[in-house]
């Protein structure tokens, strides 16, 4: 098997985040040295819970799966328990068995990140895709492992695709001050913001190549995706298909090729009252004479993308 980039996997599923799993575990391309969970679609119990779910059910048995923040760093957990497209578990629209052997790590996110960065002898890239908080905890605890981090890619924020508050990306927005220290850092990043997620759309044919694979995995994505599509369309905007955002920020990690279209610029993040409190300002003008610090991620291939996602759920149980 050919040399596997060490990932950290920070996330809290969610729909899309099981697809981004998906992806991640069954690609020769990955070593997925840990995932940490975030409160973020739902509290942390809900997002354990479907972590270790995602994981039994894919019969992935040897990553740890390590619990993090339960709230923001500085701000109150924005989320009240029955929003978001994900519906109340968080994973709507499968029967997960109730039985589960596999157990959280005993320890907390951040310490298992520092144990992975620390012991690894590649650069390790992490991959987000829920609120920043894990990710702003461990750069201002370990700052001696900066310099060990390949590369951070997210699933987050907007630059075109002009949202404020209370609309604006979730991920970026619900924890600002971690979203700060993150693209703050120095340490390369990757933004897979709206801008491109809502160009990466799934429909009805995808979900049938999802149960053409005939495992267990591809049925479960099916049913889970074709669930996600009726809430997402319903609650948030009919386009026909559906997104799963997260799964951007895993790709361009397997293969840069799929990214068609990206650029280097400037971004804040506003902390003060008002309604771009928590956004990703992006200077695509290029105007502030600020040093660039963020890849934006406009356009990928769609049909590469998709073709990955078959790939890895056929390698899976």
């Amino acid at each position: 098997m050919e040399d596997r980039i060490p990932v950290i996997i920070d996330c809290d599923p969610g729909h899309d985040d099981m697809v981004a799993l998906v992806l991640a575990l069954g690609s020769e391309k990955l070593d997925v040295k840990a995932i940490t969970n975030v409160a973020g679609n739902k509290v942390m119990e809900k997002v354990n819970r479907n972590t270790l779910n995602i994981l039994n059910y894919c019969g992935v048995d040897h990553v740890p799966v390590a619990a993090g923040a339960e709230r923001p760093i500085v701000r109150e957990y924005a989320r009240k328990d029955t929003d978001g497209c994900h519906g109340a578990t968080g994973l709507d629209g499968f029967d997960f068995p109730k039985e589960n052997p596999l157990r959280l790590s005993e320890k907390r996110a951040i310490e298992v990140m520092a144990d992975v960065v620390r012991n690894s002898e590649k650069k390790v890239t992490f991959i987000c895709t829920g609120p920043l908080t894990n990710m702003g905890l461990f750069l201002r605890a370990f700052p001696d492992l900066h310099e060990k981090i390949e590369r951070i890619s997210i699933m987050g924020g907007t630059c075109h695709f002009i949202l404020t508050e209370p609309f604006m990306e979730f991920n970026t927005y619900l924890d600002a001050e971690a979203t700060k220290i993150v693209f703050e850092s120095g340490i390369p990043l990757t933004m897979y913001g709206y801008d491109v997620t809502y160009s990466v759309l799934y429909h009805e044919d995808f979900l049938e190549k999802l149960e053409n694979i005939g495992n267990q995995t591809g049925d479960m994505m099916a049913k889970l995706l074709k669930e996600f599509m009726g809430l997402h369309n319903r609650v948030w905007i009919d386009l026909g298909g559906a997104p799963v955002h997260d799964a951007c920020a895993v790709s361009g990690v397997i293969d840069p090729s799929v990214i068609t279209k990206s650029e280097m610029m400037y971004v804040q993040i506003p902390l003060q009252s008002g309604p771009l409190s928590g956004a990703t300002v992006c200077d695509y003008a290029h105007r502030s004479g600020k040093p660039a610090n963020v890849e934006v991620v406009f356009a990928m291939d769609n049909e590469k993308f998709f073709d990955m996602v078959l790939k890895s759920a056929s390698n899976l149980k």
